[in-house]
């Protein structure tokens, strides 16, 4: 896509512009697709969301969302093929980055299957009067599987960036072929979706439905409103609320961080090391491996290891790590000093990432998991489209002489904040809210 960008004559303002643009869009997509995901009872999920191989009576707002992505995606692809122009590539971006939000579709999904699997294993509990050191080390179970599947999705995702661009470099002779290919694997991808079964929780509230067949009940379900919204989470009512806006904080502080460091980051690296086009494909490919390997394998067994109560120390470890293994890989002038610090970021943000999402999922219930996970995404976006501006503005006001980096020591700052932050508030906000979740359930 790059070489296509620079072949129609695409400059740094324009590639500026179409990623102000994607975020933007990103910004409202997310959170739409996100609620339209939840819904089970609009027109798009008694449509599209009843094709599929499994359950095909019942309607799915996922299962639509996640064929809209697709349609959004195979859109984009056909523009991009039959215009060959700048407008082209404009007209290209807009469906996915409005549209295609499956993989937080996919994460809603997959919270919604490990909330049918730990009502399963609390209702049967419940039969067999379990003890307390079994309810404790289920809890220690359900969180380590729950945080496994989040990262071998997010591995899925990592594995899938890194493998996409060298088919297309080794085997596609022109940017069309490419189009081609990416359209045949987009296919590919919806005739899965056909195969995915829907949530347990999703069948038994339809056939509900329909054995009870009430206008009433269909109303009320229609006018309810949902409480993970903006102005909901400003006033923190309730519990769940409070959880999903200490949630907000982390990921919008999180992204920041990155965004923000990101604005002197190759800057640096061409200074320190006279990196290249090839050594920064081969950084990145170790990131890749590293963030991959670190929310498939890592993850779970760090969280077995400390347990569904030592969340709030993984979450401060790795906040630390990423503060520190920032200095360290900025101002050392090794190279594998620089990689090895890397080593240490990587794996600790795969693990935050990990944790994070499988509590996201943990939170909330199944019909306002989209929500969460879009309006969550939302504010990575906007992140996205402040945190080079604000990255910039540090240091032209502040000064980034090698000495001192006031946009690190801003990153330094988040890190330091998130970490405090945490250790406050993570465990009575977030862990305690999923647990009595859980109970309620029993």
């Amino acid at each position: 896509l790059q070489s296509r960008r620079d072949a129609l004559g695409c400059d740094s303002l324009c590639y500026g512009s179409m990623t102000s643009v994607r975020g933007a869009l990103g910004l409202v997509g997310t959170a739409l697709v996100g609620r339209l995901s939840d819904r089970n009872e609009t027109i798009l999920a008694s449509t599209l969301g009843r094709i599929g191989l499994v359950s095909v009576s019942l309607s799915s707002g996922r299962r639509a969302c996640l064929y809209v992505g697709i349609l959004a995606t195979l859109m984009g692809l056909v523009v991009a093929a039959s215009m060959d122009s700048l407008q082209g590539l404009w007209l290209s971006m807009i469906p996915g980055a409005l549209l295609q939000h499956n993989f937080d579709v996919f994460k809603a999904l997959l919270s919604e299957y490990h909330n049918d699997i730990e009502l399963i294993e609390t209702t049967a509990k419940k039969d067999n009067h379990g003890d307390n050191d079994k309810e404790s080390n289920t809890l220690t179970s359900s969180s380590s599987s729950r945080s496994g599947s989040v990262g071998k999705l997010g591995m899925a995702a990592g594995i899938s960036f890194m493998i996409g661009p060298m088919i297309s470099a080794v085997s596609s002779p022109s940017f069309q072929f490419a189009v081609y290919l990416a359209m045949f694997c987009t296919i590919a991808s919806g005739i899965m979706i056909l195969r995915l079964p829907l949530p347990v929780s999703t069948c038994d509230a339809q056939t509900d439905d329909s054995k009870n067949n009430s206008d009433d009940t269909s109303n009320e379900k229609k006018n309810e409103k949902s409480q993970f919204t903006f102005m909901n989470m400003l006033q923190l009512k309730t519990p769940t609320v409070r959880a999903a806006a200490t949630l907000l904080v982390i990921r919008l502080n999180m992204a920041l961080a990155f965004h923000i460091f990101n604005t002197i980051w190759p800057t640096s690296l061409k200074a320190r090391f006279q990196f290249g086009p090839s050594d920064h494909a081969k950084f990145m490919s170790f990131i890749g491996v590293t963030y991959a390997v670190s929310q498939g394998f890592l993850a779970k067994r760090v969280i077995q290891l400390c347990g569904a109560r030592g969340k709030v120390q993984i979450i401060m470890t790795c906040c630390l790590i990423l503060g520190v293994g920032r200095y360290v890989a900025y101002y050392t002038d090794s190279l594998t000093i620089m990689y090895m610090s890397f080593l240490f970021i990587i794996n600790a943000l795969g693990i935050l990432n990990t944790v994070i999402t499988a509590d996201t999922g943990s939170i909330a219930p199944s019909n306002e998991l989209g929500g969460l996970f879009g309006i969550l995404q939302s504010a990575e976006s906007a992140a996205g489209m402040i945190g080079p501006v604000l990255g910039g503005a540090i240091s032209h006001y502040f000064g980034d002489n090698g000495d001192i980096s006031a946009p690190l020591m801003a990153v330094l700052g988040i890190y330091g904040f998130l970490f405090i932050f945490c250790w406050w508030g993570y465990d009575k906000l977030i862990v305690s809210c999923s647990n009595g979740l859980a109970k309620k359930s029993m």
